[in-house]
C-alpha cells in the first residue's frame, strides 16, 4: 500500500514493537534514530512509547480490521491505575444498569400477558 507520498506501509508485528520499546527505554536511544531504523514516522514511535508506558502491551497489540467497537479497553488520560479502573467500573455499572432496565420491562411484559 502506498500514501499520497509515494512512502510504503510499514506494518510492525507485536515482537517488532515490543523490541523498539526495550530499544527506547534499555538502550535510550532516541524516537528519531528509532524513526530511521524501523522505516516508521517519528510520531508513530512516540505514539507507541508514551502508549505502552501508560497502557503497558496491551498497546502494541494491533487492532486493524478487528470487530472491537463493542469491547473496548477503557482509556484514560491519567496515568494512575485507580482511575483507570474507576473508568471500568463506571463502564461495568452502566452496562448493568442497562440490563437491569431490561429484564425489568421483560418481567411487566410477563406480568401483562399473564392477567390476560
Amino acid at each position: 500500500m502506498v500514501n499520497l507520498k509515494g512512502n510504503k506501509l510499514n506494518i510492525l508485528d507485536f515482537d517488532t514493537k515490543k523490541e523498539l520499546i526495550n530499544k527506547y527505554f534499555k538502550q535510550n536511544l532516541s524516537f528519531r534514530d528509532l524513526s530511521k531504523t524501523y522505516n516508521i514516522s517519528y510520531s508513530t514511535v512516540r505514539r507507541m512509547c508514551l502508549d505502552w508506558e501508560v497502557y503497558g502491551d496491551e498497546s502494541l497489540i494491533s487492532k486493524t480490521g478487528k470487530h472491537n467497537k463493542h469491547n473496548r479497553k477503557i482509556r484514560t488520560n491519567s496515568k494512575d491505575p485507580k482511575d483507570k479502573k474507576i473508568a471500568e467500573l463506571n463502564k461495568k455499572l452502566k452496562w448493568l444498569e442497562m440490563k437491569n432496565e431490561v429484564l425489568k420491562k421483560f418481567n411487566e411484559l410477563m406480568e401483562d400477558s399473564e392477567k390476560e
